[in-house]
């Protein structure tokens, strides 16, 4: 069998898909079932791969590659999956305009209802994408990390920048409004003394001008000093960022793939996260609430007046939790039974 992923980038941003997905093609080796990206840098000589793929799988949607590769696929007649990664389903930020409209008139939809499947990151993502009723087979497949890469985190690492003095409440990921950062900061603002020596880092990729007007009303409320920015291109910066971490808030307000949350449960950092972003099964080892302005305060407010026993201790059993649901040795085995039950196979 060979499979054929279908991925924007294969660079390892903070928050990027790209994280996760390493794992598993290494996994799949493993069972003896081989895999080759398709990038955009790669698109124009992919269309020979698509008809030699078992499965073409679309991690992500939304992009002119994505698109491309599924009409590859579909004029091929190779059974190919769309993990959409929220992208179907209303979002903030990215209404459906008459341009989306007229692409879906123009055959994107007709390309969807193709699918052999829409798989969704959670049950709440997979309810939405039935609503939509635009593929008939939408069900859960949750992404995986090999945990052990994030077991041991390295806090000595001198291309970091420095960090206020006190505890760290890191965002890993794009620096979007999408993720939930005003309702998150906002929150934080509110606490009051409960926030008393913590400190905000942002550290992912910008996206447009938002890093620049973040800035900017961070100053006007005069918190500069207690709000960091910083990019994390690579594993090692995100680890390295997760050694200095107390908690991770991961407060998206829509769905997309759980890649900070993954990797700070298996580095053994306690997480708040938004329900929208929750990974499948583990709403019980995190602080989940809604990525509303209240909600958010009262989980920072309950995880911020724990002791620093109590929350390493409740973030040792989300790690062991983590390890058992979410490493991708056990999830694999659910991407071979589709990929199987796709080219019915053994």
């Amino acid at each position: 069998m060979h499979i054929l992923p279908v991925i924007e980038s294969v660079e390892p941003e903070a928050g990027s898909v790209a994280v996760s997905l390493r794992g598993l093609v290494q996994a799949l080796a493993e069972r003896g079932i081989e895999s080759e990206s398709v990038t955009r840098a790669e698109a124009a000589a992919a269309d020979p791969l698509v008809h030699q793929a078992s499965v073409v799988h679309l991690h992500g949607w939304g992009t002119e590659l994505a698109h491309r590769m599924a009409r590859v696929a579909q004029r091929a007649a190779s059974p190919y999956v769309i993990s959409p990664l929220g992208s179907l389903t209303a979002e903030p930020y990215h209404k459906r305009g008459w341009r989306d409209k007229l692409r879906g008139l123009l055959g994107n939809d007709s390309v969807i209802r193709g699918a052999a499947a829409v798989t969704a990151l959670n049950a709440a993502e997979q309810q939405a994408l039935r609503a939509n009723r635009l593929n008939v087979n939408a069900r859960v497949l949750p992404y995986g990390l090999d945990t052990s890469a994030f077991e041991a985190t390295d806090r000595t690492n001198d291309a970091l920048p420095e960090v206020p003095a006190g505890r760290c409440l890191l965002i890993l990921g794009p620096i979007h409004p999408a993720e939930g950062l005003v309702p998150l900061m906002t929150a934080f603002a509110e606490i009051g003394p409960a926030a008393d020596g913590w400190n905000i880092v942002l550290a992912g990729p910008e996206v447009g001008d938002w890093r620049r007007q973040l800035e900017a009303a961070v100053r006007r409320k005069g918190a500069a000093e207690r709000v960091l920015f910083a990019p994390a291109p690579d594993v090692a910066t995100q680890r390295a960022w997760l050694a200095r971490a107390s908690v991770l808030a991961a407060p998206s307000l829509h769905y997309r793939c759980p890649v900070s949350i993954m990797q700070a449960l298996a580095a053994g950092v306690p997480v708040v996260a938004s329900g929208a972003i929750v990974p499948d099964g583990l709403n019980d080892v995190l602080q989940a609430c809604a990525p509303t302005r209240e909600a958010l305060r009262e989980a920072l407010r309950f995880v911020f007046g724990l002791s620093d026993e109590e929350r390493s201790s409740a973030a040792q059993k989300a790690r062991a939790a983590a390890r058992a649901r979410l490493d991708w040795s056990v999830l694999v085995d659910r991407y071979v039974q589709l990929y199987q039950e796709l080219t019915n196979s053994d």
